[in-house]
């Protein structure tokens, strides 16, 4: 579904991924994984649109896609969701979901696509007439996957989604993950220092180092492997 070839991306002199290639299943969570500054949030970017490739191609379904714009690539059905639990905090939860949907034509589909979102992430159901900056950190990361959803989108970018959370939140935002894929068939990039828990839920994994893809398999056996674990992944 997804396929990057080549892709390098600099900020000025400062090469940030060089000649990075791998390509998504559909239906698949693919890990992006390695440590601080590898490179991670900028392939992302660069997928979503909002950084421009120096060189290589980013193919989605077959269409190339690096030169587009964000808003033209989440029509497509890409949705990202980025680092920091990125929502409109003065606006309430159920006007974040219904923001996420309005890239979708049919209101009836709309509001589905907010019950749908509620069903998934009941915290958010409680308090769905409070502004957003009243919720917890998981719940706010809750509500910027599901806004996310609304746009119901056929791959999902998921950029550190464990960042200040508690294990306890994670493993039921990673389980609801694991959920929509089977479900939906939802493709998902997930992006992620927290290795142990990107690996127990991905099917592929991608280990960046400096820019660069250095290991690039499924995920059960990547995790079996003691050097690379020790030497890219911290455990």
């Amino acid at each position: 579904m997804l396929e990057i070839v080549d892709l390098t991306v600099a900020y000025g002199p400062v090469v940030a991924l060089e000649r990075v290639s791998f390509t998504v299943a559909e239906g698949s969570v693919t890990a992006v994984l390695g440590a601080n500054g590898a490179g991670k949030t900028t392939l992302v970017r660069t997928i979503s649109g909002l950084v421009r490739p120096r060189s290589g191609s980013i193919r989605f379904d077959r269409r190339e896609i690096s030169r587009l714009s964000p808003e033209a690539i989440a029509r497509l059905g890409i949705s990202h969701v980025p680092e920091g639990r990125g929502v409109l905090a003065e606006l309430t939860v159920e006007e974040n979901l219904r923001l996420g949907g309005l890239c979708r034509s049919d209101r009836a589909d709309r509001r589905a696509s907010v019950a749908e979102a509620y069903a998934l992430f009941r915290p958010l159901a409680e308090r769905r007439h409070l502004p957003a900056f009243t919720l917890s950190g998981g719940e706010r990361q809750m509500l910027s996957i599901a806004r996310a959803l609304a746009a119901r989108p056929r791959v999902l970018l998921l950029d550190e989604p464990s960042l200040g959370l508690a294990s306890l939140v994670l493993t039921q935002i990673m389980a609801r993950i694991k959920q929509l894929v089977q479900e939906r068939q939802l493709t998902v990039v997930l992006i992620e220092q927290n290795a142990r828990s990107a690996l127990s839920v991905a099917d592929d994994a991608v280990v960046v180092s400096l820019g660069r893809v250095v290991a690039h398999d499924q995920a059960h056996r990547l995790a079996s492997e003691e050097g690379l674990r020790h030497a890219y992944l911290g455990f």
